[in-house]
């Protein structure tokens, strides 16, 4: 069972039946940009998990911090040194009509080992010139109890920011909507200033609604109330359509909302005929079809049933019925662009223009021009900006033309950070160490401004050579360059755990020497 195990990795209103619990007032603390920030080069970090687009800007969440550009990459402006980001991990990212809100999160030790938790939010009203924190809504209660019609339901208290990390963001105007493995789906009406308890069914009912007599706790998690809890009140996706819809994802299906979050209609592998692949709801995301239908995309992961597949589900009624499509793929995000649907996947970009009938694949993201490419075909993001397709991996952020007479992920232009060497002779790899199971290892060097033919070799810790990665390579001086090791020898096996040493051999004479240590 995958989902009892998850720590990972958007009306009409009537107060007293709408099954939300106020908390106390969060802190918010604004900080004001004190002077323009210094465009850099290159991103923040080379794993970028989250991806969004607005108007002209580019927006991604790395490991390494916020991250916008809007000029296609030419510079950067990195918001990891503002206050408000500080831990500065990037679990989501939402340009929203009014304001652009991101969650934050960071490792935490526990007695249990080390954990993920959740920092807070924060959000800009001014495209970034601007940053208001706000603290992660922590419940101040054990157990408590809200209205919900004549009922009243239980709800267990998330007291800790442990496991409390909030996947996903959406937002309408001032209203946002935050979806949290243990702390659930939650709704602020004051741009973060108090925040309440959504309710959702529990994985025994497919409906809910405030005429209802109910008998149920709100538990996410294990505690007093449910000694499991509930798998879809952990959510991992909240998504606002834009037909005011609402939709909110979790280890058990996909949840909608057309009376603004007041009750639901829960859908499932089990509950229906055209269902969806798989319970585990990650992504979801609306499509404004030619013929003006709203069409509502969803990435599927298995949860419970061993029949629950990988792959992507969309509806056009609403959630009655469901298209299921590249079936047995992992996938993790959406993008589109007019009637064409991009899909973040395990597999690369896969790209339908005819309404998800055929799809075709980005293949191997490589950039001619500085002969670099990515090893991973795993795409974790991706979004649209008018000229290009962008893609966030684990290697770094790419871009593509795809427009009619462009042949689609054949031109890739890449934007990866490093430390520059430029005249000083010196050379690194990175990552160091490495596991070759799990990655490579990228050689870094330059030619000291010249046009030159580089070799680069491995050896052991007794000197032996045991790979040549490349042999008088042609290399242009005007940029440095990244040789690939992925750990094996010239006979295809993966060298044993240790420190090898590499040489760069600049035009047969230029040496330059590095060592990198091999952990399996």
């Amino acid at each position: 069972m995958q989902s009892k195990n998850i720590i990972l990795f958007h009306t009409f209103v009537i107060i007293f039946t709408i099954g939300i619990l106020d908390l106390h007032s969060q802190t918010i603390r604004t900080y004001k940009l004190d002077e323009v920030f210094e465009p850099f080069s290159s991103p923040p970090s080379n794993s970028a998990s989250h991806a969004s687009s607005q108007n002209d800007s580019l927006w991604f969440g790395t490991s390494g911090g916020l991250t916008r550009t809007v000029d296609n990459g030419a510079s950067w402006i990195h918001f990891r040194a503002d206050e408000a980001f500080q831990p500065h991990g990037i679990f989501s990212v939402h340009p929203g009509t009014t304001a652009i809100w991101t969650s934050t999160g960071y490792r935490k030790e526990t007695s249990a080992g080390s954990q993920q938790a959740g920092s807070g939010y924060t959000y800009s009203l001014d495209k970034g010139e601007t940053w208001h924190y706000v603290e992660q809504p922590i419940d101040d209660f054990n157990v408590d109890t809200l209205d919900y019609g004549d009922n009243r339901i239980p709800v267990l208290g998330i007291t800790t920011d442990v496991n409390n990390i909030t996947f996903s963001m959406s937002s309408l105007g001032n209203e946002a909507w935050t979806a949290s493995f243990a702390g659930g789906l939650r709704k602020s009406n004051d741009l973060g200033e108090t925040w309440r308890h959504v309710i959702l069914p529990p994985d025994y009912l497919d409906s809910i609604s405030p005429d209802d007599e109910l008998n149920f706790a709100l538990s996410p998690v294990a505690g007093q109330l449910i000694p499991e809890g509930y798998l879809n009140h952990r959510v991992f996706a909240v998504h606002v359509a834009r037909d005011s819809t609402i939709w909110a994802g979790t280890a058990n299906g996909v949840n909608l909302s057309t009376d603004g979050g007041i009750s639901w209609r829960k859908y499932n592998f089990q509950n229906q005929i055209n269902g969806i692949l798989g319970n585990w709801v990650i992504k979801i995301a609306d499509q404004e079809m030619p013929d003006g239908t709203l069409r509502v995309w969803t990435t599927n992961w298995r949860a419970d049933d061993a029949n629950e597949r990988y792959g992507v589900s969309y509806t056009d009624d609403r959630g009655e019925n469901w298209t299921n499509v590249l079936h047995n793929i992992q996938a993790y995000d959406f993008a589109f662009r007019d009637s064409i649907v991009y899909v973040a996947t395990e597999e690369g970009v896969m790209r339908s223009d005819d309404g998800g009938q055929t799809w075709i694949g980005s293949g191997s993201i490589v950039d001619h021009d500085i002969r670099q490419r990515f090893v991973t075909r795993e795409v974790l993001s991706v979004a649209t900006s008018s000229e290009y397709l962008w893609v966030g991996t684990s290697e770094g952020i790419a871009r593509t033309e795809d427009y009619p007479g462009a042949r689609f992920g054949y031109e890739w232009k890449i934007f990866r950070t490093f430390t520059e060497v430029a005249g000083t002779n010196n050379t690194y790899a990175y990552p160091n160490p490495f596991s070759p199971s799990l990655t490579v290892t990228r050689i870094h060097y330059d030619t000291n401004n010249t046009e030159a033919n580089v070799t680069v070799e491995l050896f052991d810790f007794a000197m032996n050579r045991i790979r040549t990665v490349i042999r008088s390579a042609g290399r242009s001086g005007n940029q440095e360059h990244d040789e690939i090791w992925d750990g094996t020898d010239d006979n295809g096996n993966i060298v044993p755990n240790g420190v090898y040493f590499y040489r760069v051999s600049i035009d047969g004479n230029n040496e330059r020497w590095g060592k990198v240590m091999v952990l399996r």
